[in-house]
């Protein structure tokens, strides 16, 4: 018989202390709100979370973020609950280098717009007219957009003027590919595949999949306005653990270990949640009303009761394909790599010719089939994650879950079948990580060896298969996301799975975005 324990009645509950959740509650307490925070897991942070293994210290998917220089889009998200002076960032040089084999180039891409165009250029001057031409015409649509993040625009004339027609070339985005709409300014594909390596990596598709809108503003953000990219000192999970201490130093309420069962549901509204706490013991509290900050899918299905939501909103969230997911291997190894001449914090190398078996790879995970690798040094993005003259990298692919469930015995436990199946990939992705970073005997300097799967993903982030990027960001699922305000007057919405999207810096300013319509509705319900 399972055993409820009444943990009292507050303004807000919010469900899921990653990011999006994290801002969302400090925003509502900072209004003067009763805040429950709960989380499943015994670590805040979601995706943006750090863990750690004898002398090294692992990021668990955050490569860099965008605008967190003052003034900058995450700066102000931050300062809208009082944090931007509580994270340090460390600015990143350069998006990486990029070696092609083929044909026989050997970049380092700068973040800023101007001398990221004058690289291409040199290493393409056959197509000089189209690289100005479509960074000449989406450029002006990324600084209008951006700058219009709130702001009211007719406080901003100038800003005002500019977007109706900058949005109309947004618009003009939907439903098409981010490879057609470069194509109709350049026919190179190493080209393409050079000036989409930011979206296709961040967006978790790819690159004849993405869609142009997503994809052409993720590339852009980075590079508009100076061109800024920077890296939270400490890791993601230092970030996270900051607005934790905050929140609760704010006099919030955060739970760990506690996963939300249960969102009840009365008379059309939210009235509270009941989450787990160990086998048999379950905890109740109230509510006015409810943040949540998790998978879209799991709320519709199994967290309200039936008849919650209307059912064509149902049927959108089931019928809307998830972002793919990944096989992460993260490799603490004692060598010294800025002493090998190693400086830049993403590498990447292809060696083959022509369209790689892309969908067929992610189902069977025979990466080694992928003439192309990358590695990611976090210790050349803060060598705090490390001891001195050692290193820590990551290698990632995109993969589906599949071949991973089905490895799972009963229970989804990781038995020798799954087992079996990680030391595969974990062979082939550090080859892969060998060749990126142009050491053959690579493997001689490992002293720590761990494989992230989707069974993994899934298991820390509650997301279905493992996706880590929300909605698959394809051509046929671009336009607007599912809205944060959803069909029950009282239950809000933040997270990669509803505007403004997935990144660090969208889930920020979509928890602050939960947080004053949550506020908005305590007021009015006062």
């Amino acid at each position: 018989m399972s055993e409820i324990e009444e943990v009292g009645s507050y303004d807000s509950i919010v469900i899921g202390a990653g990011m999006a959740g994290l801002v969302a509650a400090n925003g509502l307490v900072l209004k003067g709100h009763r805040v429950l925070l709960l989380e499943k897991h015994g670590v805040v942070g979601g995706c943006t979370m750090n863990f750690e293994r004898g002398d090294y210290r692992f990021e668990a998917s955050t490569h860099v973020i965008n605008g967190c220089e003052p003034g900058g889009m995450t700066y102000q998200q931050l300062a809208r609950i009082r944090a931007e002076d509580r994270i340090d960032f460390i600015k990143v040089e350069g998006f990486g280098r990029m070696v092609d084999e083929v044909k026989g180039t050997d970049v380092s891409l700068p973040w800023e717009l101007g001398a990221h165009v004058e690289v291409l250029v040199e290493q393409f001057p056959h197509e000089e007219p189209g690289i100005r031409s479509f960074y000449e015409k989406y450029a002006r649509m990324a600084e209008t957009l951006v700058a219009s993040l709130g702001v009211k625009l007719e406080e901003h004339p100038e800003l005002a003027a500019r977007m109706p027609a900058e949005a109309e070339i947004f618009s003009s985005l939907n439903g098409r590919k981010a490879v057609d709409v470069l194509e109709e300014h350049v026919s190179d594909r190493a080209l393409i595949r050079m000036m989409l390596a930011i979206p296709t990596g961040f967006m978790g598709t790819r690159l004849d999949l993405l869609d142009a809108g997503s994809g052409i503003m993720c590339d852009l953000v980075f590079r508009i306005n100076g061109g800024e990219a920077y890296y939270p000192k400490g890791g993601s999970g230092r970030m996270s653990q900051v607005l934790a201490d905050l929140f609760v130093e704010r006099g919030g309420s955060l739970l760990l270990n506690r996963g939300v069962t249960e969102i009840r549901y009365d008379d059309g509204r939210a009235t509270g949640v009941i989450a787990k706490k160990r086998a048999g013991h379950f905890i109740s509290a109230d509510a006015r009303c409810v943040v949540a900050a998790s998978d879209l899918t799991t709320l519709v299905n199994q967290l309200c009761p039936a008849g919650t939501f209307p059912r064509d909103y149902v049927a959108s969230v089931n019928e809307r394909v998830p972002s793919i997911s990944a096989v992460i291997l993260f490799a603490g190894l004692n060598l010294d790599l800025p002493g090998r001449g190693i400086t830049e914090a993403e590498y990447t190398r292809s060696w083959g010719k022509g369209p790689s078996p892309f969908g067929e790879v992610a189902r069977e995970c025979e990466f080694s089939r992928l003439p192309t690798a990358l590695a990611t040094i976090y210790s050349n993005l803060d060598p705090s994650c490390c001891p001195p003259g050692k290193s820590v990298v990551a290698t990632m692919e995109l993969a589906e879950p599949g071949l991973f469930e089905s490895a799972l015995g009963k229970g989804r436990q990781r038995g020798r079948r799954y087992k079996a199946v990680k030391e595969r990939i974990t062979a082939q992705l550090l080859e892969k990580m060998s060749r990126a970073l142009g050491i053959p005997d690579l493997e001689r300097h490992v002293e720590i060896l761990e494989l992230a799967t989707p069974v993994t993903i899934e298991r820390y982030t509650e997301n279905r298969g493992g996706a880590y990027v929300g909605w698959r960001y394809s051509a046929d699922q671009s336009g607007e996301q599912f809205p944060q305000a959803s069909p029950v007057e009282n239950l809000f919405l933040c997270g990669h799975w509803v505007a403004p999207g997935g990144g660090v810096s969208n889930v920020i300013a979509g928890g602050n975005n939960a947080a004053e319509l949550a506020g908005a509705y305590l007021s009015r319900s006062a």
